[in-house]
C-alpha cells in the first residue's frame, strides 16, 4: 500500500478504522469530515497525513476513495460529486447497497461493499486498526472487474475476507443478520425501560445475559434511522417472520407445550456452531 493515496470521506468508527490500518502499512491518507474535530482526532492520532477541504478536493488528490459515511449521505455524495469520476476506485462501506448501487452506477471505477465490522459506539474515538481481521466484507460486484479487484487486494490488506454477492441478496440477508438484531436489542430495551418505570427492581434482576442483548441499544438512532428505512422491506419482513415465531412461541406456553420451544433451543444451537466455523 505504499505508493497508495488514500481518502477517507468520514473519519468515524469505519473510516477512522480504514484509516489507521491503511496508514500502518504505509499507505498515503487523507481526510474528510464535516466534523472538524473527528479530523483533529484522526490528524492526533497518526492516522491522517492530511485534510481535505471536501470530497470533491479528497477525489482530485487520491488514488483510491473510500465513502464512509452514513446511508443517506453516502447515496447524497455519490450523486452529487462528479469529482469521484477521477479516482482510479471509489467504494462504499453502507450497509444497505441497492440504492448505493442505484446512486452511484454513473461512476465508472465505483465499487458497492460493506465491512461486517460495526460496533454500537461510533466516531474516531471507537476506530481500531484491527477492527476488520477476519471479518467478511462485503463486494457488490460492478461491470469494472479491475476495480473490484483493487478493492479485493485492498480489503485483504486491511484483513478482511471479501465477499462478493448481489447487492439484492446482501440487502435480504443482512436484514436478518445485522439490521434485525438491532432492532431487537432497541425493543428489548424499550420493553425493560417500561418495567423499570413501573418497578426500577427490574433493574437489580437484571443479569450478563440482558446487559449483553442489549449493547445494540446504545448505537446511535441518528445513524440507524436512515439504514432502517433504506432497508425497510426486507427488514419488515424479517420482523414479521420473527413476531409470528414469537406468538406461536406464546401461544405454546399458553397450552403447556414446550416441544416447539426445544425445537427452537436445537435450532438456535446449529446457528451458533455454524457462526463459530465461520470465525474458525
Amino acid at each position: 500500500m505504499k505508493s497508495t493515496v488514500l481518502g477517507i470521506a468520514g473519519v468515524g468508527l469505519i473510516g477512522g478504522s480504514i484509516a489507521l490500518r491503511a496508514h500502518a502499512a504505509g499507505a498515503t491518507v487523507i481526510g474528510y469530515d464535516r466534523d472538524p474535530a473527528a479530523l483533529a482526532a484522526a490528524t492526533a492520532a497518526g492516522a491522517l497525513d492530511a485534510t481535505a477541504a471536501g470530497l470533491a478536493d479528497l477525489a482530485e488528490r487520491c488514488t483510491i476513495v473510500a465513502v464512509a459515511l452514513p446511508v443517506d449521505a453516502t447515496i447524497e455524495a455519490l450523486t452529487a460529486t462528479p469529482a469521484l469520476a477521477r479516482p482510479e476506485l471509489v467504494f462504499d462501506v453502507a450497509s444497505v447497497k441497492v440504492p448505493v448501487v442505484e446512486a452511484g452506477r454513473h461512476l465508472p471505477r465505483f465499487v458497492p461493499s460493506h465491512p461486517l465490522a460495526g460496533r454500537e459506539r461510533g466516531g474516531f474515538g471507537a476506530a481500531d486498526a484491527a477492527l476488520f481481521e477476519g471479518r467478511t466484507w462485503a463486494i457488490v460486484p460492478p461491470s469494472d472487474r479491475a476495480a473490484q479487484a483493487r478493492l479485493e487486494e485492498l480489503v485483504r490488506a486491511l484483513g478482511a475476507r471479501p465477499l462478493t454477492l448481489s447487492a439484492a441478496d446482501h440487502d435480504r440477508l443482512v436484514a436478518i443478520s445485522s439490521h434485525l438484531p438491532q432492532l431487537l436489542s432497541v425493543a428489548l430495551g424499550a420493553q425493560l425501560a417500561a418495567a423499570g418505570a413501573a418497578d426500577r427492581r427490574v433493574y437489580d434482576l437484571c443479569g450478563p445475559g440482558m446487559r449483553s442483548m442489549l449493547r445494540l441499544a446504545h448505537s446511535d438512532p441518528v445513524l440507524w434511522a436512515p439504514i432502517a428505512g433504506a432497508n425497510a422491506t426486507a427488514l419488515a419482513e424479517a420482523l414479521e417472520t420473527l413476531a409470528r415465531a414469537l406468538g406461536a412461541a406464546a401461544d405454546d406456553l399458553r397450552a403447556g407445550n414446550s416441544q416447539e420451544l426445544q425445537a427452537a433451543f436445537e435450532a438456535a444451537h446449529r446457528a451458533v456452531e455454524a457462526l463459530e466455523e465461520v470465525k474458525s
